[in-house]
């Protein structure tokens, strides 16, 4: 048996060494499969009504707004909400589909690693198939296990640096086999799929104009090949023009930015500051790697105003070192060479002038990973190649100690609470750790006061955070309609105009606002700010109808509330709350048939919704309430303690026909009452 794997992998080691990095990929992230969505997934892929039908996907490549369900964030990303329409398509929100999906990618830019690596190394080293294959098996290896290419994998809306990669690596492989190629028309074939794997990936993120520039880094090492860099270029210029037609500006914008105290406040940050930042940034990128054992979600990084701070300079110099390091192994080492390179180039659209909203993200990592991959390769394969045990036992060791990493990793994202609390812990001094610790406790256990506690300790970090001070009056509100208190809503509004003290022009400030005024029975001055905001954008005037029938429903106005909801359903932007709202309205009225009726049309309209599940389940007795809540488990709900023991404990007691207890969901509630 040995001995046949042996003659296998002999005769067809490139196909046995792609298996096995595949393979080691996708066991790695095996704990992974029911990790569910964080943080910008809610707005970029739940509550984004355009990811829910393909018969969208035209609309992605010419609406840029198509990006998110908020409608002022806008990026042309059209590829990437395919694939996000088509995972709808298969399996709604479920978790399971979502990550398979970037798992498979994972792995087939793991694949593409190893085929590229083994590619460059026989062009820059012909005749050395051995040690070609050899290195890239270690490089793909290693960034297959890599913990802090980790969140990238586990963050689904980090699929855009996920895909985009995977792309650029294939678009890579294809640009050197044309390259080598003496045969014309495979050298044409294959340079048709580079370009058009590279277009794919332009479409997917604009990370990927790095690559025509590591094109040339080839062409220069190889001395060779410099007139096949030039279509990927003329190409990237083709979708900076798109990008200005559609978005109103390119790939980079320098307009001046002013200075700001409140050094927290996203990309108002000076580009000199930024560049002074992100040279200290570079110090914790180049740490991670080495040591992954700081991993977070939220990394707390102060801003840098000045280029002689300390951790500045030594960041200023590491990377001068490194491409001085680059320039003398262009020769001995080639890969080594382009590794470091390729690291330089794929990081600088994220971390260098531009001041993006967050100053360090894990995920900004993947696309360079791949040349930390190659320098990894090329020194680790001379040291291995010498045949001896230790080392190999050592190199075995390390990857099961990343592979081990990495699976702890999932874990943490399988648990939010347990994420945001890592993030706590790694950056203390992050408002936005607290802050979002403090919105998974409200929203999966329910207990407000400990997580009125969490968004204390964000102010304290930051007291100028606009949405630490917004879902302080989130809660109270929360808090005011739960146990019909009038102080806790007065607090709520206290807390909410503070909110806009800081952000004057928030919609949502101004819209909870009207709410929590509405709940305080100022019905005038409410339908004065709900109207006003219903002229500034259409969606708001949509909304009014769930607020009026939530307060319809509250007053026992029935006949009113089905008016309502009715109203909504005929705008069909959220078929789904409307016919909830009508099933609502109907079983208050003890129509319980016609209750379940519009909740079974709910169900049928978006089957992946877990919603209509969740309101049968509270109608229903016994295993049928059951039954339903397990089917909207599955679709990705997550009932919080209390919600559970309602539900189950009365379907135990008899089922849930008299309760008046709100369907609607956990979670952050989105004006009207319904899940955003």
């Amino acid at each position: 048996m040995i001995a046949w794997i042996r003659r296998e992998c002999a005769r067809w080691p490139v196909l046995y060494g792609a298996l096995l990095v595949a393979i080691v990929a996708a066991v790695t992230y095996g704990n992974s499969l029911d990790v569910g969505f964080h943080y910008d997934d809610t707005h970029h892929i739940v509550e984004n009504p355009h990811v829910r039908d393909v018969a969208n996907v035209p609309r992605y490549f010419q609406d840029p707004a198509t990006f998110s369900g908020l409608a002022h964030l806008k990026m042309y990303r059209p590829v990437l909400m395919t694939t996000y329409a088509l995972n709808y398509s298969w399996g709604g929100y479920r978790p399971l589909f979502w990550r398979l999906t970037a798992i498979a990618l994972h792995a087939l830019t793991a694949v593409g690693v190893l085929l590229a690596f083994r590619r460059l190394a026989l062009l820059l080293r012909p005749g050395r198939k051995g040690p070609a294959l050899a290195g890239a098996l270690v490089a793909a290896l290693v960034f297959a296990v890599h913990p802090v290419l980790s969140e990238t994998v586990l963050y689904a809306s980090a699929r855009s640096s996920l895909l985009a990669t995977a792309l650029i690596t294939w678009a890579m492989f294809f640009h050197l086999r044309a390259v080598a190629d003496n045969i014309a028309v495979r050298r044409l074939s294959s340079w048709v799929v580079s370009l058009t794997l590279f277009g794919l990936a332009l479409l997917t993120k604009s990370i990927a104009v790095a690559y025509p520039f590591g094109l040339c880094v080839i062409a220069f090492l190889a001395r060779r090949g410099w007139k096949a860099v030039l279509p990927a270029f003329l190409l990237l210029a083709l979708y900076l023009y798109a990008r200005d037609v559609l978005l109103g500006r390119v790939a980079i914008d320098f307009a001046p930015r002013a200075g700001t105290e409140d050094v927290f406040d996203g990309g108002r940050r000076p580009i000199s500051w930024n560049l002074y930042t992100q040279a200290r940034v570079l110090l914790q990128y180049l740490g991670l790697f080495a040591f992954p054992n700081g991993l977070s979600i939220d990394h707390h990084v102060p801003v840098a105003r000045s280029p002689f701070g300390a951790l500045s300079l030594l960041g200023f110099a590491t990377a001068a070192g490194l491409l001085v390091v680059a320039w003398r192994q262009r020769a001995r080492r080639p890969l080594v060479s382009f590794g470091i390179v390729w690291f330089a180039l794929a990081l600088a659209p994220t971390s260098s002038l531009i001041p993006l909203n967050v100053i360090m993200n894990e995920h900004r990592l993947y696309l360079p990973g791949i040349g930390f991959a190659f320098v990894a390769g090329a020194l680790a394969w001379p040291l291995l190649r010498r045949r001896r045990t230790a080392v190999r036992l050592a190199f075995v060791a390390l990857l099961l100690a990343g592979a081990a990493r990495t699976w702890v990793r999932s874990g943490d994202w399988s648990d939010p609470i347990r994420l945001w609390t890592a993030a706590t812990r790694i950056s203390p001094e992050s408002h936005g750790a607290w802050n979002n610790l403090g919105v998974q406790i409200r929203d999966r256990t329910g207990d407000l006061d400990r997580a009125e506690a969490m968004f204390h300790r964000a102010r304290a970090c930051n007291p100028r955070a606009w949405e630490v001070v917004f879902n302080l009056a989130s809660l109270h509100l929360h808090k005011g309609r739960r146990d019909d208190d009038d102080a806790a809503l007065a607090q709520a509004e206290t807390w909410v105009r503070r909110s806009l003290e800081l952000e004057p022009a928030s919609p949502r400030a101004r819209w909870t606002l009207a709410e929590i005024v509405l709940e305080r029975g100022r019905e005038t001055e409410a339908r004065a700010m709900l109207d006003q905001l219903s002229s500034e954008d259409p969606w708001f005037r949509e909304m009014t109808h769930f607020v009026y029938a939530r307060l319809a429903l509250k007053k026992g106005r029935l006949g009113e509330a089905r008016r309502r909801y009715r109203d909504a359903l005929a705008l069909s932007r959220d078929p789904t709350s409307a016919r909830l709202g009508l099933a609502e309205t109907a079983r208050r009225g003890g129509e319980l048939p016609e209750a379940a009726r519009h909740a079974h049309v709910a169900m049928q309209q978006r089957p992946h919704d877990p919603r209509p599940y969740v309101f049968l389940a509270r109608m229903s007795q016994g295993a049928r309430a059951v039954a339903y809540m397990f089917q909207a488990q599955q679709r990705g709900y997550r009932p919080t303690k209390t919600e559970q023991r309602e539900i189950l404990g009365a379907a135990a007691n008899g089922g849930g026909r008299g309760r008046g207890r709100k369907t609607g969901g956990r979670g952050r509630q989105g004006p009207g009452g319904r899940r955003r």
